[in-house]
């Protein structure tokens, strides 16, 4: 059943999240992230099953939609809003994952798709600036991030207990 190895490996993905936090610091992501893979005692493992666990995670979220679209089953209406809601949130978490590294790409990333937000008139621009804290991507757009990758995952827990 797709939907048991999406909870599988949503819970692979909150242990793993949380074994990592206790050696991640946003003041010096890209460093703490290297300190993880090669100075923590099986911090690689950690890292390894916490990335590629969000990769399956994903593979098996979109097997588990394309089965509710071929099932009909988008005609339970709060299941299936609920589960396009999860859908999104856990994209975000994803994508605010990716920008935890602080690398070049990371960076870029997150200067270009926040930077999406400016197509909403009269807010979106003062929304960028909140999320950045400041005019450009800085450190405090990476805490920003990473409290949001840390918290909205129970979140996301929370409505797939409803989802079921």
């Amino acid at each position: 059943n797709l939907g048991s190895l999406l909870g599988l490996f949503l819970g692979v993905q909150l242990l793993s999240g949380i074994l990592l936090v206790f050696y991640y610091s946003t003041d010096f992501s890209f460093d703490s992230v290297q300190y993880i893979m090669y100075d923590v005692n099986w911090g690689w493992l950690m890292r390894l099953i916490h990335f590629n666990g969000a990769s399956f995670f994903f593979l098996f979220l979109y097997l588990h939609v394309f089965k509710g679209l071929f099932m009909m089953s988008y005609r339970l209406y709060f299941v299936w809003f609920v589960g396009v809601f999860m859908i999104f949130l856990f994209m975000a978490v994803g994508f605010m994952g990716y920008v935890l590294v602080y690398s070049q790409m990371s960076f870029w990333a997150a200067v270009v798709i926040t930077s999406l937000l400016t197509i909403f008139p009269f807010i979106g621009e003062y929304l960028v600036y909140f999320i950045w804290g400041g005019f450009s991507v800085i450190g405090l757009t990476v805490k920003f991030f990473f409290v949001f990758h840390f918290l909205l995952p129970w979140v996301g827990f929370g409505l797939v207990m409803l989802h079921l």
